[in-house]
């Protein structure tokens, strides 16, 4: 029975491998060196952030101020070690997060959102809205208000905030909004 098997072709993907620069080796394990499904504008933006880990890790260093692997690992959604793990490669191959050894501590590693991640900034503020119209969420209500009442001068500021920081910096867009609550980065949840 075995030689049954062994003697059956094996089934490979007939997609061709997409060129993308600058992939580490890890990288090559993910969905990123596959083609495309499709050009389709939509279907390019949920390849790279489709699935709910990858935007939550986005949330958590966009607007959380975490930036280290067990940062991420102790947010409130418990994501696994090695989803996790994939998550981060993935997103890092996309360019849309940084990696950099912490200066402080050379066995850790920091994360931080790329100028191509904190475009991401428009879209996540859009599902905190749509979230704020149709479900109960525990977003601070002066942070609410602020995003409601003029959102495109928010999401500008967060934008400029989050490629002005490095990932071993605070985000200064959101310390400031912050600062004007009185919720600290790790109880602020958006979604």
């Amino acid at each position: 029975m075995a030689k049954a098997l062994q003697n059956q072709p094996r089934k490979t993907s007939k997609s061709p491998v997409r060129a993308l620069k600058k992939i580490s080796p890890k990288a090559t394990k993910t969905s990123v060196s596959k083609a495309p499904r499709s050009r389709c504008a939509i279907n390019l933006a949920l390849e790279a952030v489709g699935d709910n880990w990858s935007l939550l890790i986005i949330r958590d260093l966009m607007f959380k101020g975490r930036k280290s692997f067990q940062a991420f690992l102790n947010a409130e959604e418990k994501i696994a070690t090695n989803i996790l793990t994939d998550r981060l490669v993935k997103l890092e191959a996309y360019g849309l997060i940084s990696r950099q050894i912490d200066p402080t501590d050379k066995r850790k590693v920091i994360y931080g959102l790329t100028s191509k991640g904190a475009d991401l900034a428009p879209v996540l503020v859009e599902f905190m809205s749509w979230s704020h119209k149709y479900e109960l969420t525990d977003t601070p209500k002066d942070l609410r208000i602020e995003i409601e009442k003029n959102k495109p001068a928010f999401v500008n500021r967060m934008i400029k905030g989050l490629q002005t920081a490095t990932p071993s910096n605070s985000n200064p867009a959101v310390s400031k909004i912050l600062a004007q609550t009185e919720f600290s980065d790790e109880t602020l949840s958006l979604f």
